[in-house]
């Protein structure tokens, strides 16, 4: 196996680790729901629910859901906090999707039963009841295959199963998510998930990455008799399968009165692209913000153009790792052999000569939990200067994760052409300032600055929930998330530099434009303004003055043939507790003549 500090690649005798502090990585946009669903107050109810963030219980967004078109660019956009892409560590992450007929939100925040007889009609992959993104099979084969007891460990006491991991060495469950498949990449067995994109801190590792990928490599499994697990599982008995080909041909276990060898069957490939790989982004320590241009991380992505589905999800996955672990984790001898012999032993990772010290040495410079070390030079005496250093062996590399609720993927309209560009624009954050939303954010355009060419299409849309927490600040009736999109007014004192001659609209502006039959937003005519402005497509009269009795979810898809700079904000979140809610969107001409 090979690794980000022992649980990330694998090749045959290397091992790689996703792992660092209660730290953490959340999807902006889309949405990402970090274990939450509905929750009306601050902190998630249930961390387990769904997968194993490792992240603050307070972030995530509520349930809200998207549709986007076959081959529409959308705007992917995280924040993480432990660094990446500078020297403060080794960083890597990757960015996937799956689809599943039975993928699904849920409707209660309690975990989904890892015993089929607490399920509807014992059957927990159609208990809508539940959440579930990998399915009760796939967890049920991980929960009995053997881990693969090549990796790294540290000096973590592991159990034998796929479930335990060098970050998950007690086999806690989250969702159906598989511990071992979360804490390494490219898994080396069957997944359900689809790869974006790889960013890394090592470029050199990009063609490993692609060819790893199931996107285009055939990963197998050891495959048992119909109901050999759950015929085991129903007696109460222990049973452990193998985890590689040479050890499924070559043992046989009892069915049904009689001896049978397993079957190692490989099911293929995805058949799609093999994953952009990339160099990881720079952010910095301790910090859940901007990249050095003063935007969040980010990354296009063309949704499929041969994928029709209505239950799909997003998984982005955060590895960082510490200095000491060779080559981040990369080192073709970091391994098993590397393990503790003990718990709270030293492992066998050499820090020592980084220092000009022996291996063997008696100032504590071991690889190991909470080293005690002696820093200073103290020739002739015997005063000895101890110093404890914080460290966790089972932190030094680890992975964080985020996942989106449940999206869509439609056909784009059949008026479209295959070839038109069609860019998404959304909105992310939830109510509240920045204190009560974070380690969310507050309400913004995504992306904020937006550049198309004219010919090209942009899909309008915007989601959220009524069930914010009640004392979170913002207008409008309380706990709700609504938006519009209205028209800045015009630049009247503009400064040197400051703004183009061809620009609509004053960013450093609260009120929006007058709207005759002569201005308005992208060349819209005044109904489609209005839309914008009101929601009065799909709003259910009532109180509209902060939008209270529209809807959470809004949709609009245009052909936009009006080159121009058009600045625009949000009327209902604009106070100086959540402000401002305002984007910009540039349509320049069109390179191929659309």
């Amino acid at each position: 196996s090979s690794g980000i500090n022992a649980e990330w690649p694998l090749r045959p005798g290397v091992c790689v680790a996703f792992a660092a502090v209660q730290g953490d990585v959340y999807l902006q946009g889309p949405r990402g729901s970090n274990n939450r669903l509905n929750e009306a107050n601050r902190a998630r109810n249930n961390g387990n629910r769904m997968f194993d963030s490792q992240n603050n219980a307070r972030g995530g967004y509520n349930q809200g859901n998207l549709f986007y078109y076959t081959g529409s660019t959308v705007q992917i956009e995280w924040t993480n906090q432990h660094s990446c892409g500078n020297v403060a560590n080794h960083c890597e992450l990757v960015v996937q999707y799956m689809c599943g007929d039975l993928v699904r939100d849920g409707t209660t925040t309690n975990t989904i039963p890892h015993d089929k007889w607490n399920c509807d009609r014992a059957d927990c992959n159609r208990d809508m009841e539940y959440g579930m993104h990998e399915s009760y099979d796939y967890y049920q084969e991980c929960k009995y295959r053997y881990r693969n007891k090549g990796l790294y460990t540290a000096d973590q006491n592991m159990r034998h199963s796929a479930r335990s991991t060098r970050q998950n060495n007690n086999e806690n469950r989250n969702g159906y998510e598989c511990a071992e498949e979360r804490d390494y990449y490219p898994y080396w067995h069957p997944s359900p998930w689809r790869d974006i994109v790889v960013f890394t801190g090592n470029t050199d590792r990009c063609s490993y990455y692609r060819e790893e990928s199931q996107n285009v490599k055939n990963k197998g499994y050891c495959k048992y008799p119909d109901n050999f697990l759950a015929f085991k599982d129903a007696q109460d008995i222990e049973v452990m399968t193998m985890n590689n080909q040479a050890d499924c041909e070559s043992h046989q276990v009892e069915h049904g009165g009689e001896l049978v060898t397993p079957e190692w069957v490989e099911i293929g490939s995805h058949n799609v692209a093999a994953p952009d790989c990339m160099a990881s982004p720079w952010s910095r320590d301790n910090h859940h913000g901007n990249n050095l241009d003063g935007f969040m991380n980010s990354y296009n992505w063309t949704v499929p153009d041969d994928l029709l589905h209505q239950n799909c999800v997003l998984r982005l996955r955060y590895n960082i790792t510490s200095g000491e672990v060779p080559d981040g984790g990369f080192h073709p001898d970091l391994n098993s052999t590397l393990n503790a012999d003990a718990d709270d032993e030293p492992t066998g990772i050499d820090i020592a000569t980084q220092y000009g010290l022996p291996v063997e040495n008696d100032r504590g410079y071991y690889f190991e939990q909470d080293p005690v070390v002696h820093v200073f030079d103290l020739p002739d005496t015997d005063v000895t200067i101890p110093l404890e250093v914080s460290f966790n062996t089972n932190q030094h590399g680890r992975t964080f994760e985020d996942r989106t609720h449940v999206f869509e993927i439609r056909q784009r309209p059949a008026d479209i052409p295959a070839s038109a560009t069609i860019r998404n624009l959304n909105v992310r954050g939830k109510r509240g300032n920045i204190v009560q939303t974070y380690p969310g954010v507050e309400y913004d355009y995504q992306p904020n600055r937006l550049e198309i060419e004219a010919g090209d299409y942009i899909h309008i849309q915007w989601t959220g929930a009524n069930s914010n927490p009640q004392n979170n600040a913002g207008s409008g009736r309380a706990g709700t998330d609504r938006h519009n999109m209205l028209l800045l007014r015009e630049i009247t004192w503009p400064k040197e530099g400051a703004f183009e001659d061809e620009a609509h609209g004053c960013f450093a502006c609260n009120y929006p434009a007058r709207i005759n039959n002569s201005t308005g937003i992208l060349g819209l005519d005044r109904r489609e303004q209005l839309m914008l402005a009101y929601l009065d497509n799909q709003q259910y009269y009532g109180d509209v003055e902060e939008l209270d009795d529209t809807g959470t979810h809004f949709s609009m898809l245009k052909h936009i043939t009006t080159e121009g700079i058009w600045r625009f904000f949000c009327s209902r979140n604009n106070n100086f507790t959540n402000r401002s809610q305002k984007g910009e969107i540039r349509v320049v001409a069109s390179s191929q003549g659309k």
